[in-house]
C-alpha cells in the first residue's frame, strides 16, 4: 500500500493555477495524539485500550485569503470522527476570537479506524469504565482547544501564494457492498461503482517553494483492522508523511471523500 502511495508525487499536475496577487495561504498544523491509553474507535471488537502509536496523529488547518478578504479554512484530522457537540463549538469559539463564519470554516476527519475514541462518535461501541470514560471525556475538551487552536494559528500565517488544482487516479478502493443470494454483505465487489480520483490542492510561495498540498481520497482507511492496537492515520496518515518527507517544509493535508461503500485492497 505505501509503495502505492508514494506514486502521489505524480498528481502534480497542474489543471488550474491562481496567482499569487489573488490569495494568501496560512498554515498550522498541531499533534492531537493522546498522551495517555485509550480506547481505539472505528471496530467493536477491540477489549483494550492503545499499545502506543506507529505515527503521531495531526490536526492541520490549511487557511487561503483572496484579494477581497474573503477567508475559508479546511482543518484536516487524524480521527475516525467529530460529532457536532465538538464542531459546534469549535465553531462558535472560532466566529468569536477570529471572526470566521461557520459557513467558512471546513472541519474533515480521515476516518482512520486507528485513532481514538471521542465523546459523542460512536459512543455505543464500548462498555467503558468510569476511569476509561473520563479519560475520553478529558481528552475530547483538549481536542476541542486544538482545533481552535489550529485555526487561529493558520489565519496568523497568512501570506501571498499560487494555488494551483489538479487531479490524479489511485486504484486501491474497492466497493464493499457484495451481493449475494441472501442480500448484501460487507465484502468485495470489484464490479461495484468506485471513485479512484485524487483531488489534489497545491500551493505555493511566490518564488515557486512548495508549500501545501491538500488531496483527497474516497476510501475508508482501515487497512488496519481490529486487531491493530496503536494509534495511526492509515493509508491517509502515511501519504501524508511520504508526501511531507519527499517535501521537506512541506504540509500536507487530506480530505475524507464520499466512500462509505468502499474498503481498501490490499488490507492488513
Amino acid at each position: 500500500m505505501c509503495k502505492r502511495l508514494s506514486h502521489l508525487g505524480l498528481l502534480f499536475l497542474v489543471a488550474i493555477t491562481l496567482n499569487a496577487a489573488d490569495y494568501k495561504v496560512g498554515l498550522a498544523r498541531l499533534i492531537i495524539t493522546p498522551e495517555q491509553p485509550m480506547y481505539l474507535s472505528g471496530y467493536a471488537n477491540r477489549t483494550h485500550a492503545s499499545e502506543g502509536k506507529i505515527h503521531e496523529l495531526w490536526a492541520k488547518a490549511l487557511a487561503i485569503e483572496d484579494r477581497k478578504g474573503g477567508r475559508v479554512v479546511i482543518v484536516s484530522t487524524d480521527l475516525v470522527g467529530l460529532p457536532r457537540a465538538i464542531t459546534d463549538v469549535v465553531a462558535a469559539r472560532v466566529l468569536k476570537e477570529y471572526g470566521l463564519d461557520r459557513a467558512r470554516l471546513v472541519i474533515n476527519s480521515s476516518h482512520t479506524h486507528t485513532g481514538p475514541l471521542i465523546r459523542g462518535n460512536l459512543a455505543n461501541m464500548f462498555a467503558l469504565s468510569p476511569e476509561e470514560q473520563a479519560s475520553v471525556d478529558d481528552y475530547s475538551r483538549q481536542l476541542t482547544d486544538k482545533l481552535v487552536a489550529v485555526v487561529g494559528a493558520a489565519l496568523g500565517d497568512l501570506a501571498p501564494a499560487n494555488l494551483s488544482f489538479g487531479n490524479g487516479v489511485t486504484g486501491f478502493a474497492m466497493n464493499r457492498r457484495e451481493p449475494t443470494p441472501t442480500g448484501i454483505k460487507n465484502g468485495v465487489n470489484r464490479s461495484g461503482p468506485t471513485d479512484h480520483d485524487v483531488p489534489v490542492l497545491k500551493a505555493t510561495a511566490p518564488d515557486g517553494k512548495l508549500r501545501a498540498v491538500l488531496f483527497g481520497y474516497a476510501c475508508h482507511n482501515t487497512t488496519l483492522t481490529g486487531e491493530f492496537y496503536q494509534f495511526s492515520g492509515d493509508y491517509a496518515g502515511f501519504a501524508q508523511i511520504a508526501i511531507e518527507k519527499a517535501n521537506p517544509g512541506v504540509t500536507a493535508l487530506f480530505l475524507m471523500l464520499c466512500g462509505a461503500d468502499q474498503n481498501p485492497y490490499p488490507r492488513r
